[in-house]
């Protein structure tokens, strides 16, 4: 197979059946070699495509979907509707059993806190944002690039609730671009295949291919009660790929790491995933024990378990990456060629200096900071701890007490998240109507709590302040 990965807030991915040497690249919408591909595959791609590519393509919450119809329908995997759909059930009707089949759009039900996002335009504002941090380093560098976003966000978007405005950081920071998104809050699952359909097999998670699954599922975006206008959608196509045929993919990628240098991936491989990997399959140790405890219990637990599976499996086959000593090497052969390069090339070398040296500086501090961040904070972006273990309790007073707080300050000085740009996605999250379950969040806290005085040890200042005596 030969594979070209073109990449941006949604990705574009092309895969045709070839005998040619692999070619990767990651592209945005607004950066696609539009010549190099008609050229290499005989299409004729424009940016007018691109553009409709783009309109069509829906980021929901951390999936990818695709408008299918003129009148809101979407179409995504079914594991992006699991928690839709778990938050809809309840123990007496569990539609992860039954599926859920609508008779009529009346029937559609809102997926509480959920939103769905189309985004409408790129701009680049990359001069703007190095500006605002040059001459500075460290905190007050972060800070002023933060507060410049923030800035730009508020000026393109104000207070619109039907659009969200992100600044996104490209290539390591070596560009900025403002993405706009028109926003949909109103978002209803419109079909889901039952559970046993969506893994079959009994595998719970979507790392796995090929998958011999229905993993399809629709959501309907809604605008002030009806079905929203989307008159720029994907449409069906019953004729299966043939070889030598483009076949394009667009989505909402995570990052893939592909930058990240040898010393770098040495941290992830030595200290990140053995961390969260031994913890996580504790965490998954739990849930299991307590689905077995009766059925209400299975029910209450499978979403979470779900998603502890999936994080597991994924950190799984990163771990498999790392130890093979075949795979580092390529990637080792790769590093060597670029440093050679940058250095022949004074006038890059001069501006750049040795980042690769810099990093491998820096290592022995993120090694000693990744437990106490991924413990208390999570979300590191390098591994999958979740803080609390997922805990939405804990996630909604941690936001409420550092709201007040941040709320005190100007907006530039608070954290990024508290900005008012984006304090009505943090509002949005705390406002929606989800279930709780008491047994679940004990279980998750007690965990939590649990891995996090016995990887800081109880001499931890962090633990201290956290469990006192």
């Amino acid at each position: 197979m030969r594979h070209m990965l073109f990449a941006s807030a949604a990705v574009l991915a092309f895969a045709a059946a070839s005998s040619a040497k692999a070619e990767e690249g990651m592209w945005t919408y607004d950066n696609f070699p539009i010549a190099r591909a008609n050229q290499t595959l005989g299409t004729n791609i424009d940016q007018a495509w691109l553009d409709r590519v783009r309109l069509s393509s829906v980021k929901f919450g951390g999936c990818s979907a695709g408008v299918v119809s003129a009148e809101g329908l979407v179409m995504t995997n079914n594991h992006c509707v699991s928690s839709c759909v778990a938050n809809l059930s309840t123990p007496q009707l569990q539609y992860n059993e039954t599926g859920f089949t609508p008779r009529s759009r009346e029937e559609e039900l809102q997926c509480p806190g959920a939103s769905a996002e189309i985004l409408t335009d790129i701009t680049d504002v990359t001069e703007r944002v190095q500006k605002a941090g040059a001459g500075l380093d460290g905190q007050a560098y972060t800070q002023a690039r933060e507060a410049e976003a923030g800035r730009i966000e508020t000026e393109a978007c104000g207070d619109d609730a039907k659009i969200r405005c992100q600044v996104v950081s490209l290539y390591r920071g070596g560009q900025f671009k403002l993405y706009k998104f028109r926003k949909y809050s109103d978002v209803r699952l419109a079909w889901a295949p039952e559970d046993r359909a969506a893994t079959f097999g009994g595998d719970l998670d979507n790392f796995s291919f090929p998958r011999f699954a229905i993993d399809a599922a629709f959501i309907r975006l809604y605008e002030d009660g009806k079905p929203a206008a989307t008159p720029t959608h994907f449409t069906w196509n019953p004729n299966k790929p043939t070889e030598g045929e483009p076949v394009f993919v667009t989505g909402n990628p995570g990052s893939t790491q592909r930058l990240l240098t040898q010393a770098q991936l040495m941290t992830i491989r030595d200290v990140v995933l053995p961390l969260d990997q031994l913890i996580a399959s504790e965490l998954r140790g739990r849930l299991i024990r307590y689905s077995e405890e009766g059925e209400d219990q299975a029910f209450i637990a499978m979403d979470p378990l779900s998603g502890v599976e999936n994080t597991y499996k994924r950190g799984r086959g990163r771990m498999a990456a790392l130890i093979d000593p075949a795979f580092m090497d390529q990637l080792a052969g790769q590093e060597t060629v670029f440093r050679r390069g940058v250095a022949e090339n004074e006038a890059l070398s001069a501006e750049v200096g040795d980042p690769w040296a810099v990093l491998a500086e820096v290592q022995p501090i993120a090694r000693e900071l990744y437990a106490p961040m991924a413990l208390l904070e999570g979300g590191t972006g390098m591994g999958t701890t979740s803080v609390a273990g997922g805990s939405s309790l804990f996630s909604w007073a941690r936001a409420i007490v550092r709201g007040a707080q941040e709320r005190a300050k100007p907006s530039d000085q608070r954290l990024p998240e508290f900005a008012d740009s984006r304090l009505s996605g943090v509002q949005s999250g705390l406002f929606a109507a989800r279930p709780t379950y008491p047994e679940l969040e004990q279980i998750r806290l007690e965990w939590w709590l649990s891995k996090t005085r016995e990887w800081l040890t109880v001499d931890s200042p962090y633990v201290r302040t956290l469990l006192g005596k």
